[in-house]
């Protein structure tokens, strides 16, 4: 099939101002065994066309000589909690980031830069975000800062839109403000990605809470906080009962559960639309019993306006869909217990 229409031409132009690198190779994979090689052979039209069709999918190599015109960073697990997160951290630096659903399972977040800027410097600016957010094992494309004798073409990865994943929602752009939802034109969309500058990422490495050192590494994402012990309960913010209740569902109490969750969302300045996306990708999680319905779309979202609506300090930690999921080393358990004690003795007194 050649490339023909105006149409056709249009989408590859924008495919290939968001997804170019290196001219002659590319990578590229067997869809039935999954096995990856090598192609050493010019990216030309007919391949993005054949991988957007879904004849041969493309994978580029986005590191050429020391420059790249976009950054991936691999989150290699069906939690979209981490990319919601990555994302939201990079926005407090003005950096615009798209989360892409991948072929398999997962997710990628994508930079896009105004032009070719040094690797070197998108890498730093990424890493710097997953190092404050304690994520420093995920994977950032490009693996490396520029080619050389010992690195000739880097990594390729996956490129998205791969003909036949797309239409079952893999390998697409997610639009974050209506629930992670794939985006309805993604052409249009690509059109119209942010792109990052070079002296946008120049200010951000210069400035000093960027610089190098221990002394100078930024504070982590927010965290919770317990007012009555002055204690964090935990790195990522969230309290233990809230962290286990995300990772692994309920099985009963699900809009109570919810509730609470909302709110511990919000205590950590998770933003409204954020926690939504959390909440609804919870929602899969969970295992109703005695023949109950899983939590729907529209409970989520009442329950979610109740919590961020209201200034609400209770944790919940006596309720029952809360008290199952409690961690009796959490400070918040442990300053209970002891109030608790004291009381006891004062009452003997």
């Amino acid at each position: 099939m050649s490339v023909c229409t105006n149409n056709t031409k249009a989408r590859i132009e924008i495919f290939r101002r968001c997804f170019s690198g290196l001219p002659q190779v590319y990578g590229t994979y067997d869809p039935a065994t999954g096995r990856a090689r090598q192609v050493k052979e010019p990216v030309t039209d007919q391949v993005i066309l054949n991988h957007l069709s879904g004849k041969q999918s493309y994978g580029v190599y986005l590191l050429t000589g020391d420059k790249t015109r976009a950054l991936a960073v691999d989150f290699d697990i069906d939690d979209i909690g981490k990319p919601v997160a990555f994302v939201d951290y990079a926005c407090k630096y003005e950096i615009p980031a798209y989360v892409e659903r991948s072929k398999s399972k997962g997710y990628h977040v994508w930079f896009f830069f105004q032009g070719a800027v040094p690797a070197f410097k998108a890498r730093l600016v990424t890493s710097r975000i997953l190092e404050n957010m304690g994520m420093e094992a995920v994977e950032v494309f490009p693996k490396q800062d520029a080619l050389d004798t010992n690195v000739t073409y880097g990594n390729y990865i996956n490129a998205p839109l791969f003909g036949p994943l797309v239409a079952k929602g893999r390998t697409v752009f997610l639009n974050m403000a209506e629930y992670a939802t794939p985006y309805t034109d993604q052409w249009t969309f690509l059109e119209n990605v942010q792109r990052i500058s070079e002296e946008k990422l120049n200010k951000i490495i210069t400035a000093k809470k960027w610089l190098s050192g221990n002394n100078h590494r930024e504070t982590p994402a927010p965290v919770y906080n317990d007012n009555t012990t002055g204690q964090n309960t935990s790195r990522f913010g969230l309290p233990p009962c809230a962290r286990r209740m995300l990772a692994e569902g309920v099985s009963s109490y699900q809009r109570v559960a919810c509730f609470r969750l909302a709110i511990n969302l919000k205590r950590i300045g998770m933003p409204q639309d954020l926690a939504l996306i959390i909440l609804r990708a919870w929602a899969g999680k969970n295992q109703p019993v005695n023949g109950k319905r899983i939590i729907t779309d529209s409970e989520i979202k009442s329950q979610t306006q109740y919590a961020y609506s209201n200034s609400y300090r209770g944790l919940g930690c006596e309720l029952l869909p809360i008290s199952e999921f409690c961690d009796k080393d959490c400070p918040i358990y442990q300053n209970k217990l002891t109030k608790a004690n004291l009381n006891e003795q004062y009452a003997r007194q």
